[in-house]
């Protein structure tokens, strides 16, 4: 069944192949249906480029505001013409999907709400959920779960490597609940050089981060998709000590793609992520954390690769949705 489907989304930055993670994903999944003869518009960032219609989203700022009212607008003016809506924008659009009869699938991405939004979450619990992780469900055991779907690549634009340099990676936003000051204490109790990046939040950076910068800890800045995959192949090990339960964690399965082992915190998507002992190393606290740093050199960087090849493929994720979608749809 061939299918119109439309597909919601935020609009920080556009949707592009070598996008961050989110808008990667979303290109991929929009251009995959696409090719496999699915009609898709898609509302997001005017500079967004996809083989479907290519709704502008003409927002100067993307305070969630903003994205009501261009939510609102685009459910009112088409909400109508597809056979399935999906938001991929977590609660927004629960408001305005009652007020139509095409159905609305919103997807769950991240891991933990303040409570005013599960209270909302709440409020919507009966219409119709996805998510990236089985642990995203049991956060919020309440919803009305149609199905996960894992995040997938393009392998082809993952090199693997085989023999790393001398440095371990953080590689995430730079801010408290990523765990970047764990990186950097880890980094200091064991001695190994650390390269962290990621856009940093201003003050947080100037307050927690660059007091620890020295010789064997450095920043390096925001890296564009070819800089991060140099920086995720070569590294030791990408150290993932987030302290809140991780949605999914798209830069794990990147650095396992490349044949880099991830060092993480269990809280969320981990154990689904990275198969223990065989892709990476996951610690319960800060002592077991500093172990998997001594102990990184066991795990085989070629069952790394291995692990995304069998488990986190595009094929696997257009895949999910497009079941998911005609479920949906054969029962509206």
């Amino acid at each position: 069944m061939k299918m119109n489907i439309a597909i919601i989304t935020r609009f920080g930055m556009p949707i592009a192949e070598n996008g961050y993670g989110y808008y990667a994903r979303l290109w991929h999944l929009a251009n995959g249906l696409a090719d496999r003869g699915h009609k898709i518009t898609l509302l997001g960032h005017p500079k967004s480029k996809i083989k479907g219609r290519l709704i502008k989203a003409a927002a100067k700022k993307i305070e969630w505001e903003t994205q009501l009212g261009i939510y609102a607008d685009f459910i009112k003016n088409y909400g109508n013409e597809f056979d399935l809506i999906n938001a991929q924008t977590d609660h927004l659009c629960c408001y305005f999907a009652p007020f139509i009869k095409t159905p609305v699938l919103h997807t769950i991405i991240f891991g933990s709400f303040w409570s005013q939004v599960e209270e909302a979450l709440k409020i919507f619990k009966d219409q119709n959920f996805s998510t990236l992780s089985e642990a995203n469900k049991k956060h919020y055991p309440f919803l009305n779960w149609r199905g996960v779907v894992h995040n997938g690549l393009d392998l082809n634009k993952f090199e693997y490597n085989e023999k790393p340099d001398d440095y371990f990676l953080f590689l995430s936003r730079v801010n408290r609940e990523k765990g970047a000051e764990e990186a950097i204490r880890l980094a200091k109790k064991t001695g190994i050089k650390l390269i962290i990046a990621g856009q940093a939040e201003k003050n947080y950076f100037e307050t927690a981060i660059r007091p620890n910068l020295d010789g064997k800890i450095t920043y390096f800045g925001i890296a564009d998709f070819k800089q991060k995959i140099k920086l995720l192949k070569k590294a030791k090990a990408l150290i993932h000590p987030h302290l809140y339960p991780e949605g999914f964690g798209n830069s794990m399965i990147e650095a396992q793609a490349c044949g880099t082992p991830v060092i993480a915190y269990p809280f969320g998507s981990t154990s689904e992520v990275v198969n223990e002992n065989k892709s990476g190393l996951i610690a319960k606290n800060f002592k077991e954390l500093k172990g998997a740093v001594k102990n990184i050199e066991k795990i085989n960087r070629s069952d790394c690769r291995r692990w995304i090849e069998e488990n986190f493929t595009l094929k696997k994720m257009i895949d999910g949705y497009e079941e998911l979608y005609l479920k949906i749809i054969k029962k509206k």
